[in-house]
């Protein structure tokens, strides 16, 4: 029993050391900056970190080879920032995706009180190869227009409340945008991605 209790507490112990986790929070508001750490921080030295991204709407800042690092956010979007370290075990990677929200102020027309409760959209994968994008708020009386750009400049549009569009790594989605409209008034909202991101969609 007790050689049991002694391999479950290695193995548990190994396991623990092995992993690497990014502390910080999920999004980021366009113009702001956050900080992320590691959770567990088993580098071999305080400066045998690598932090990566290859967004463009974000900016690295501070040493990219400390356990913490810098974000400033300057464009709207989904982006996942990167984390290698030497470890006494060999190299350990870890990843975490951000969204970079727009500011509140959205687009407003035609009314200084605009009765669209939507505030943005999410992605959410149907299967591979097609993700669809989804309002903050399902409203009913709403009309919307969907826009996305691939990275080859071809566009589809879509007036569905929750678009559906084909992706793949080849072909990745560069920005959607979504326009809400009411009888009162109008608001867009607009995301752009890095040219990874779908690769690890």
């Amino acid at each position: 029993m007790k050689k049991i209790l002694l391999l479950l507490t290695f193995l548990s112990f190994t396991y623990g050391f092995a992993q690497c986790y990014i502390e910080g929070n999920s999004s980021i508001t366009v113009g702001e900056t956050e900080t992320y750490t590691l959770k567990n921080n088993a580098g071999q030295c305080t400066d045998c970190h690598h932090w990566s991204t290859f967004a463009r709407n974000v900016t690295l800042q501070g040493d990219v080879k400390q356990s913490i690092i810098k974000v400033n956010a300057h464009g709207a979007g989904q982006f996942i920032l990167s984390m290698d370290m030497l470890s006494p075990r060999g190299k350990v990677q870890c990843s975490k995706v951000i969204d970079v929200v727009p500011k509140p102020s959205a687009e407003i027309y035609n009314s200084p009180a605009c009765d669209i409760g939507t505030e943005g959209f999410k992605e959410v994968k149907i299967s591979d190869g097609t993700v669809s994008f989804v309002p903050s708020k399902a409203e009913t009386h709403l009309k919307y227009e969907w826009t996305a750009e691939y990275d080859n400049g071809e566009k589809k549009i879509s007036a569905e409340s929750a678009a559906q569009f084909a992706y793949s790594k080849e072909k990745g989605i560069r920005s959607v945008s979504l326009k809400v409209y009411t009888s009162k008034c109008m608001r867009t909202f607009t995301k752009t991605y890095d040219a990874n991101y779908w690769r690890f969609y």
